[in-house]
């Protein structure tokens, strides 16, 4: 039997670690993946390499001596990656779902004590505050629930605990812009910023190798999320010099700020999503 690459499969040594039936049967077969020799041949409708016009200097066919490794490698990591979804994927598909649904009063506790909304409803103030101390106390219960599964989601619930603290404040009778709620407020909304820095690297951190597109989609929204802030910082002081153009800056802002607020809403949502559908059955735990 020959292989895609030319190499006789009944004398290749790596044939029974592998456990590979043959070219044919095994890596070549389609769907099966592996191997990118066979992939690239029966993609392009060739028996073996020899009958390729790019066999001279091919960069992938001079890796036909290292294939074998490079698939016993990826085996491996496939056994790693089964094994450490079959032990987190119950505790990150249980939390990461409450942490879906708690984002969504956390935002409504934002809209109550909105200096607009509060302005037109001022009844909706105090219960606003409390929503939002309430949230993020039970927001950061959920992070340090994950934190078994990455240090950073121990970080977040950290900073987060901070911001529940920190949310009293107006409940304890503190005025906002006096001397006090400015002393506290400034390091705590440093703080509360790192805290969804961790947040997003660590969802980031534990999609790696699982779905490594949203992963990416979750470090890119860091991004955004920073630089809307910077975005908002520049808008206050643009108002300042031109005053209409900083207010329309900040309509594009504050929209920017929503589109972001429902993208990690999705995010959440399609990663709790993932965790829950790759939770083990209880006759696949009995037979690991």
């Amino acid at each position: 039997m020959e292989g895609y690459c030319g190499k006789s499969c009944e004398i290749c040594t790596w044939r029974e670690r592998l456990g590979c039936p043959g070219c044919q049967e095994g890596p070549g077969r389609a769907f099966s993946g592996g191997c990118g020799i066979a992939a690239c041949c029966r993609g392009k409708g060739h028996a073996t390499c020899a009958t390729c016009g790019f066999l001279t200097g091919c960069p992938t066919r001079m890796k036909r001596e290292d294939m074998p490794a490079l698939r016993q490698s990826a085996l491996e990591r496939e056994a790693e990656r089964r094994k450490w979804m079959g032990e987190n994927a119950p505790l990150l598909g249980k939390w990461l779902w409450v942490l879906f649904w708690l984002f969504i009063p956390s935002e409504i506790g934002t809209l109550m004590t909105n200096d607009t909304i509060a302005g037109a409803f001022p009844a909706l103030l105090v219960p606003g505050q409390v929503l939002t101390v309430a949230v993020s106390a039970a927001y950061a219960l959920v992070l340090w629930k994950l934190a078994p599964v990455g240090k950073r989601y121990r970080a977040a619930a950290l900073c987060m605990l901070v911001a529940a603290a920190l949310a009293v404040l107006p409940l304890a009778g503190v005025r906002e812009q006096s001397t006090v709620w400015w002393l506290v407020s400034l390091p705590g909304m440093a703080v509360s910023l790192y805290g969804t820095y961790q947040e997003y690297q660590a969802h980031a951190e534990v999609l790696d190798g699982v779905d490594d597109d949203l992963a990416a989609k979750w470090r890119k929204l860091w991004k955004w999320e920073i630089g809307l802030l910077a975005g908002l910082l520049g808008c206050l002081l643009l108002v300042l010099v031109a005053g209409l153009l900083g207010a329309l800056v900040m309509i594009a802002v504050s929209i920017g700020i929503l589109v972001v607020a429902v993208l990690k809403l999705v995010y959440l949502y399609r990663t709790a999503r993932l965790f829950r559908d790759h939770i083990p059955s209880e006759t696949e735990r009995l037979e690991a």
